[in-house]
């Protein structure tokens, strides 16, 4: 009995395109899901006290796509003095730092055992 397997290289390419797209969708669900984390750790964590409690309303954690092989997650204060905070006072005040120092390699370890689950 003769086993013959029909896979020409245009069915190939077609079916490698849907998993890249699947993967990058994701890939951004997944980065998605950490942004509003990390933003919520951050509100939650930071080392300063409220006085009017923009600083806290204004972090933010957004996920964009620079390109079709970059998926990036910025975190930002969205009040003018956010960069005193961050750097200022010896950086006792900083957030954002501290934040991906953290949580960076966590993510990316994450990712790794996306990646290796799917034998990539």
């Amino acid at each position: 009995m003769a086993f013959r397997l029909d896979y020409n290289e245009s069915t190939l390419k077609k079916n490698l395109d849907k998993m890249g797209t699947k993967l990058g969708a994701v890939i951004l669900m997944y980065s998605a899901t950490k942004a509003s984390e990390l933003q919520s750790k951050m509100k939650l964590n930071r080392p300063w006290t409220d006085r009017t409690g923009m600083a806290k309303a204004l972090l933010t954690a957004k996920v964009s796509q620079p390109s079709q092989t970059i998926v990036r997650i910025t975190l930002a204060h969205g009040v003018e003095y956010g960069i005193w905070l961050e750097l200022a006072h010896e950086k006792n005040y900083a957030i954002i730092a501290p934040t991906v120092r953290e949580e960076g390699p966590r993510i990316v370890e994450d990712l790794d055992n996306l990646m290796s689950k799917l034998k990539l």
